[in-house]
């Protein structure tokens, strides 16, 4: 008989618009290759560019929050795994899970660390351990059994401030699949790219200092060209970034690695983030050299070794494009070496942490601190959770 995974999500994955979209399919798929029956259990409907689960062979679950259909699943279900996609879904349903299935064996999928990403976007990295969301954060991750950390320098910030929490962390990043490219096939000379969901911050961000800096690329190189993929962006931004010169807003593309085969550069002067930025991936994937910030590599280029990838001025991007007109050498040195850093993700295989779920086991000091925050979160949240229970039934 097949085990069985039950993940618990507040977004409905959508795989053409979103890098965490696209990492969790892979986890599905990784899972079914282990024979799991999974199962997908999420607060919110299909969205119009949802990703149709039934292709997968998911079987989905509509959830309510502060409802006693959840224990109801639970209990029908008798899940061996329960994942929980990002800390909030675990503060919103795990005590209900503690409660019915104490023995379950729980996952936490982070995509990035949320408390880090907001700290940042405040310009207030420094104050990160310290801030609520920070607290949560990592209260989540000692309810759990295991944690999994898309990126390799999360993994470092984490134990420099917690040794600790080493041994509940799973390296799971996004994997992504290589293809045989022909670099110069149908490129446009001096095009750019830019692409992501509207719906992040630091996309919108993102897109605003590239709307700052192009008319000075032009200066440089009169013949660039910019275009801009991504669903969800404000009307305001949009036009703004289309009334620059040669800019084209091209808006969702069904097949965004056809598109990418068609430009040059990837130009993203990332200005806050964490975890891994897909963008980066998928672009030098489709063969497409990127232009970014050390923010937009982190994870990807840990020695740094790349030239290309560590922009963090103004200055930066526009001499390395003079730099490009000048000596095309150094184009063909970056496409080699961003292409080797392709190499770890294209490589990397869930199938090794996955099969060790089975037979891992906490140190006996991490086990009672689980248990002990496990206890804490039931007791604090049941009382509540009751009362907003009934509440919901009488509305």
């Amino acid at each position: 008989m097949k085990r069985k995974l039950l993940i618990i999500a507040h977004l409905w994955p959508e795989s053409t618009t979103t890098a965490a979209g696209q990492h969790l399919l892979t986890l599905i798929q990784s899972f079914k290759n282990a024979q799991y029956e999974v199962h997908l259990g999420c607060t919110l409907d299909k969205t119009p560019l949802g990703d149709s689960l039934s292709e997968y062979d998911i079987q989905v679950h509509q959830i309510v929050l502060n409802c006693n259909s959840f224990d109801e699943l639970l209990i029908d279900l008798q899940p061996e795994i329960v994942l929980f996609d990002r800390f909030i879904s675990e503060e919103q349903f795990g005590w209900r899970v503690y409660k019915n299935l104490p023995q379950c064996f729980t996952l936490l999928n982070t995509e990035d660390l949320h408390s880090l990403r907001l700290s940042r976007s405040k310009g207030k990295e420094e104050e990160w351990e310290t801030t609520d969301t920070f607290k949560r954060e990592i209260a989540s991750f000692y309810r759990v059994d295991k944690v999994l950390i898309i990126s390799r320098e999360e993994i470092n910030k984490l134990t420099a401030i917690l040794p600790s929490i080493g041994s509940k962390l799973i390296y799971a990043p996004l994997i992504t699949p290589r293809r045989e490219i022909i670099n110069k096939l149908n490129r446009k000379p001096w095009s750019f790219v830019f692409f992501g969901s509207g719906k992040h911050p630091g996309n919108t961000a993102t897109l605003q200092r590239i709307i700052e800096i192009w008319p000075k690329i032009l200066k440089i190189q009169p013949e660039s060209s910019l275009f801009i993929f991504g669903a969800y962006y404000p009307e305001s931004l949009i036009n703004k970034a289309s009334k620059l010169k040669q800019v084209s807003f091209l808006g969702w593309v069904e097949d965004l690695d056809a598109m990418l085969l068609n430009y040059q550069f990837l130009l993203s002067p990332t200005p806050f983030g964490a975890g891994l930025k897909g963008k980066i991936l998928q672009s030098i994937t489709n063969g497409v050299t990127c232009l970014c910030s050390s923010l937009a590599s982190e994870g990807i280029d840990m020695e740094r070794q790349s030239l290309f990838m560590h922009l963090n001025s103004e200055n930066e991007y526009l001499n390395t494009i003079e730099s490009i007109l000048n000596n095309s050498e150094i184009l063909e040195r970056e496409q080699l070496i961003q292409s080797e850093l392709l190499r770890h993700f294209s490589d990397f295989s869930n199938d090794s942490w996955i099969a060790k779920l089975n037979v891992e086991n906490h140190s006996k000091a991490l086990e009672i601190l689980k248990q002990v925050m496990r206890h804490s979160t039931i007791n604090s949240t049941e009382n509540l959770g009751k009362y907003l229970t009934l509440k919901t039934n009488k509305t």
